[in-house]
């Protein structure tokens, strides 16, 4: 069976193909799923994905993994992809030569989802494509303010002046992206979901296209290693991300300003993109709001920021930590909150999209109301304190990970989709 994928990123496997050494792969949690898929032989994997910084196709081949990667602008990718382009002829190309069994969009947040779903259904392979949710940019964009001041997003440094991505532009970006997800959505036969929140959103958007529920395997380095309360820092908590207000970085720092006094030695630690790059002139406006909010605590000593960092760093983050927080405005099946559970780290998640189909609140951790901070500085505190709730939650949660991101059992899931939409060549 010919499995084609289009993805916004490479994988680990390609970027040895390539010769390229990277210490973070786009690819992220597709990694376990490809290598799961890939270890049947009677399946090809063709593996299709955006790549910003090449001008032309590129192509490799190992075993039953072959990659195309698709030359395509940032505007291509989020604001309008015409059939004139390069990406639209190289994609319609590869799918005229492969003639796969199935073809399996991730994520409707690009642009280009809406267009390659055109070359598909022009071509006679709409009732074989299925289209898998990540987030939905179109439902993502009514929180993005993420109880910001209004002056802060009307806000731009000389940087963004003079054209780099201002938070407006960025929110008008995610307007953009989410009429096209609607259309795309519409035009997909089959969705695969894992939420009540996913499901909801697009039975409301596209109810005559199919959904099919499968939930994610998640990045190899997290199924092995377990967290150990005496091992780790107590006062320290670890969060995955915080590059634009969605993230909730802002809410953090005003619960933390809540209980600093209480714990003086606590601290949190960031992955992801900092924040912080630049100042005042070639910084960018959420980076200096945060900044100030820091500084107006006197919380400077309290934050550290760590970059782009891969799996075995944020693993090793997650469990020298004492809590795991997932701050978001907005989120489906937060992947970084699901390794954390995985571990069996303490977790604190706001109450927002499906967060509670991954964490039952107050038995696999604890979950609160997102503009509440207050709360998520009361939960920071009884996870200092602790106490053997906490470690039961913790375990409970790990428990609950280890179902729900189940390799074996998510990749016959996804085999089942497959066959459910009857491409020809399905393995029975």
């Amino acid at each position: 069976m010919k499995i084609l994928w289009m993805c916004n990123g490479s994988l680990p496997a390609i970027a040895e193909m390539q010769n390229k050494t990277t210490a973070v792969c786009l690819g992220g949690w597709l990694e376990g799923l490809s290598k799961n898929l890939l270890r049947n032989p009677d399946i090809q994997l063709i593996y299709c994905y955006s790549d910003y910084e090449i001008s032309c196709v590129q192509t490799g081949a190992r075993d039953n993994l072959k990659y195309y990667a698709i030359p395509m602008t940032r505007k291509e990718a989020n604001e309008s992809m015409p059939n004139t382009s390069v990406a639209y002829k190289t994609f319609s190309d590869i799918l005229r030569e492969s003639q796969p069994d199935i073809i399996h969009f991730f994520g409707t947040e690009f642009v280009y989802t809406d267009a390659f779903l055109d070359i598909c259904i022009d071509c006679g392979f709409g009732d074989k494509v299925v289209v898998s949710i990540q987030g939905l940019v179109s439902k993502y964009f009514l929180h993005f303010d993420a109880d910001l001041p209004a002056h802060v997003i009307w806000s731009k440094t000389l940087n963004e002046l003079k054209g780099h991505a201002s938070l407006r532009n960025i929110k008008k970006s995610f307007r953009q992206r989410g009429n096209h997800e609607c259309v795309a959505l519409k035009k997909a036969k089959h969705i695969i979901g894992r939420t009540s929140w996913d499901r909801a959103v697009t039975e409301l958007i596209a109810p005559e296209t199919q959904y099919h529920f499968c939930n994610e395997t998640l990045r190899d380095e997290f199924y092995t290693g377990q967290w150990n309360p005496n091992a780790c820092n107590r006062y320290q908590i670890a969060i995955s991300q915080s590059s634009y207000p969605i993230k909730g970085l802002h809410k953090v720092v005003e619960a933390v300003a809540m209980i600093a006094d209480i714990f003086p030695q606590i601290q949190v630690v960031v992955g992801g993109i900092d924040v912080f790059h630049g100042n005042c002139i070639r910084g960018n406006t959420y980076g200096n709001y945060v900044r100030k909010l820091i500084r107006k605590y006197g919380l400077d000593d309290h934050f550290k920021f760590v970059g782009m960092i891969n799996a075995s760093e944020m693993k090793k983050l997650m469990l020298e930590s004492n809590v795991f927080v997932c701050p978001s405005a907005i989120e489906n099946s937060p992947n970084s909150l699901g390794e954390a559970m995985l571990l069996g780290v303490p977790c604190i998640a706001s109450d927002v999209g499906g967060v509670q189909d991954m964490m039952t609140r107050d038995i696999e951790g604890y979950v609160y109301p997102f503009n509440e901070t207050y709360k998520l500085a009361y939960y920071l505190k009884k996870v200092f304190e602790g106490n053997e709730q906490i470690l039961d939650m913790a375990q409970a949660g790990r428990r609950k990970a280890l179902i729900t991101h189940d390799p074996e059992t998510n990749n016959q899931r996804l085999m089942e989709i497959y066959q459910e939409i009857g491409g020809e060549g399905v393995i029975e």
